[in-house]
């Protein structure tokens, strides 16, 4: 008969997935439960033991004083916001102050704080102690700094907050007056330095008003500067008069002996306010006449009158006009003289500004002098009484808005975050346990893991079950045919029946384990009720010869002949073979125990052996050694039907069973399957295999008595 070859050689490794990892969660719920007991226990026992902390906050607000005072120039006080505010917050916190609030009188006197003190053996212990108690932080977006205090007594972390602050400010005060003296002193006598200057450089420029007799140069300065401009204007009037007198005289001469009509082209005699007036009154009359001889002839007397009248007036300026040519020449000679003085009284006036000039060079140069000082002693001053104001304002000014009040319950320890964090501790360290044991853990768990890894099919799934006897042990299918194992193993049955064969079904069958402890023996025991149950002449064969089970199981005992004895042909198959309590099952025991079975089992004839049952018997099942403990096992495997590989959930290495699976490949063995033994029903290990009502509810133990 035909089975599958064995698989070709490979490299075995166990995979991990999520659902792997869940079982393993699942499978040690009891240890994470047991964890986070203990961690949550350890949580309550911290919190009863702690010792309890009252906090007290004292909030102050600070508010930038120096931005309502003026400065001398009409500047505002530089105003740095978060700067200034990050600084008060470190000032809060430093060593010094933190120091003078221990030497508090306040505190001093408390005892509870006294015995604190009293055990900081150094200032830095000192100072250790009150940062650890203090905490100082700006809120953000805001001018308002908490000042909390946390101590064992309420009363204490009241004052440590509230005297933190009045603290602060006495020593900003201090230290702002020391400041503001040292400044003063030195503002103060650089005053009297610029003053002792001032009075020197102006006592300098009063001696010189009287050295050059100028009590006021500069008003002496002015006057001249203003006559200078005055003669320069009349200077320059009496030039132009003289050059218009001139150019008269010369067009007079032109015209000597003209009518007197003609002299009006010289603006002198046309501008002589005789002619002017003289002309006015001729126009007048000429305009009556006009008007006249609109109504009334030459001859009429009114015109006649105004017709001599007329000639009169032209008569009267012809006498006018001869006379203001007559002036010309007189003045030009006025004219020339009236410019000769002024050009005189200009030059003496220029010599007298050109000697004031070099007069007022050192005096200017001692006026600019007592200026400038002046305007330093003056700006000295206007800076002291600056520092005089400054010195009773803060540059920033710290107003306690919320006092701190009396705590009445202690803030630490917090006990819902410690049995927060107790918890989540607990389920930390109890998964990284659980997950570690599962990443150590080499053996295989499932059967999707054993089907993966070996890439052999699962011929049966044997959930864990209770201890029990080796006696016990074929009757369990007997007196519990509704379990979960008897459905178990009849699955087994059918699927060696059905499916590791498609053209016949096994008739001899081997069960082997990689090591010892895999429950081989009690599988192969069950298999064979199972297959008696079914109405198979059963065979059931104890090939292992070191540790023989099968006899003790079924009758109490070790028999005295068996397998020993065929295998050294001192007996036949049906000498040695016992019927047993259960219908259609029959015993072949191992016997006694042989000095060399290895010798014993390689020296027979095992085909032959195997014949003669497999025509006595419709199934023939071999219960063997472990393949890696001994080597009785390889022998029997060429000249079986089917082997079953038995793997001890969760405890059989990955290793062993692929050396086992290696070893029988080589002998020939065709290995049917795996049969997976002491599954656990819990944590999701069987869901696959079992659900309630399908194969009995009820869970047993991995028997001891049947662990060949």
């Amino acid at each position: 008969m035909e089975l599958t070859p064995p698989a070709p050689a490979r490299s075995f490794s166990l995979p991990t997935d999520v659902r792997s990892v869940m079982h393993a969660l699942l499978g040690k719920v009891w240890l994470i439960v047991l964890i986070n007991v203990l961690a949550l226990g350890g949580g309550i026992l911290f919190i009863a033991r702690s010792e309890k902390i009252f906090s007290a906050t004292t909030t102050v607000e600070v508010e930038a004083e120096q931005q309502r005072i003026i400065k001398s120039d009409g500047r505002r006080a530089d105003d740095r916001g978060e700067e200034a505010l990050k600084t008060i917050e470190q000032n809060l916190d430093s060593s010094a102050l933190l120091l003078r609030l221990a030497r508090n009188p306040q505190l001093v006197s408390d005892a509870s704080f006294l015995r604190e003190v009293q055990s900081a053996a150094s200032e830095a212990r000192l100072e250790q102690i009150l940062s650890g108690k203090m905490t100082v932080r700006v809120r953000p977006g805001t001018r308002l700094i908490d000042i909390t205090a946390e101590d064992p007594s309420p009363a204490v972390a009241q004052k440590l907050s509230r005297l933190l602050v009045e603290e602060f400010i006495r020593s900003s005060s201090e230290s702002r007056s020391q400041v503001s003296q040292t400044a003063q002193e030195f503002l103060r006598q650089e005053a009297e330095r610029l003053q002792a200057a001032l009075a020197k450089s102006e006592e300098a420029l009063q001696q010189y008003k009287q050295q050059v007799r100028a009590v006021s140069l500069e008003e002496k300065q002015n006057i001249i500067v203003e006559r200078l401009r005055d003669l320069n204007a009349k200077v320059t009037a009496a030039k132009t008069e003289r050059l218009t007198r001139e150019a008269d005289q010369a067009q007079l001469q032109k015209l000597r002996g003209e009518p007197p009509p003609r002299l009006l082209l010289l603006p002198s005699v046309a501008n002589a306010p005789e002619v002017v007036d003289l002309q006015r009154k001729v126009s007048a009359r000429e305009a009556d006449i006009a008007t006249l001889r609109l109504r009334y002839k030459s001859l009429h007397p009114k015109m006649i009158e105004a017709t001599s009248s007329l000639a009169e007036l032209k008569h009267s300026l012809d006498e006018a006009i001869r006379n203001a040519a007559g002036l010309v020449g007189s003045g030009l000679e006025a004219a020339r003289a009236t410019e000769a003085k002024l050009e005189d009284a200009l030059r003496s006036q220029e010599s007298l500004a050109l000697e004031l000039s070099e007069t007022a060079i050192p005096y200017n140069t001692l006026a600019r002098e007592v200026e400038a000082n002046r305007a330093l002693y003056a700006s000295l001053l206007a800076r002291l009484k600056e520092s005089d104001v400054a010195q009773s304002v803060s540059p920033y000014a710290v107003r306690m808005v919320a006092p701190a009040v009396l705590p009445d319950r202690p803030v630490k320890p917090n006990k819902s975050l410690i049995l927060l964090l107790s918890v989540c501790g607990g389920l930390a360290l109890s998964g990284t346990l659980v997950l570690g044991l599962h990443a150590l853990d080499n053996s295989v768990r499932t059967i999707d893991q054993a089907e993966r890894v070996f890439s052999l099919p699962a011929l049966g799934a044997i959930p864990q079950q209770r201890k029990m006897t080796l006696r016990h042990t074929p009757q369990l299918l007997i007196s519990r045919p509704q379990s979960a194992v008897a459905e178990a193993f009849h699955e087994l049955r059918t699927t060696l029946l059905l499916v590791a064969n498609k053209a016949a079904a096994p008739k001899v069958v081997l069960f082997a384990s990689a090591i010892p402890g895999e429950g081989k023996t009690f599988c192969t025991i069950n298999y064979a009720v199972a297959l008696a149950q079914q109405g198979f002449r059963t065979l059931l064969i104890d090939a292992d010869l070191r540790l023989p089970n099968v006899a003790r199981a079924f009758f109490g005992s070790e028999q005295t002949s068996g397998l020993g004895d065929v295998l050294g042909g001192r007996c036949g198959v049906a000498e040695v073979t016992y019927s047993t309590d259960i219908e259609n099952l029959f015993v072949l025991p191992a016997g006694p125990s042989l000095e060399h079975p290895a010798e014993v089992v390689g020296n027979a004839d095992l085909a032959a052996l195997l014949e003669t049952a497999r025509s006595r018997f419709d199934r023939v099942v071999i219960d063997t050694a472990p393949v890696l403990a001994v080597s009785e096992t390889v022998f029997f495997a060429p000249h079986v039907e089917a082997i079953c590989l038995v793997v001890r959930a969760g405890r059989t290495p990955i290793g062993a069973v692929a050396r086992a699976l290696e070893k029988l490949r080589l002998s020939g063995a065709r290995v049917a399957g795996l049969v997976l033994n002491g599954l656990p029903t819990k944590g999701g290990y069987y869901y696959h295999y079992h659900a309630p009502g399908y194969g009995g509810d009820e869970v047993y133990g991995a028997s001891a008595a049947a662990k060949g």
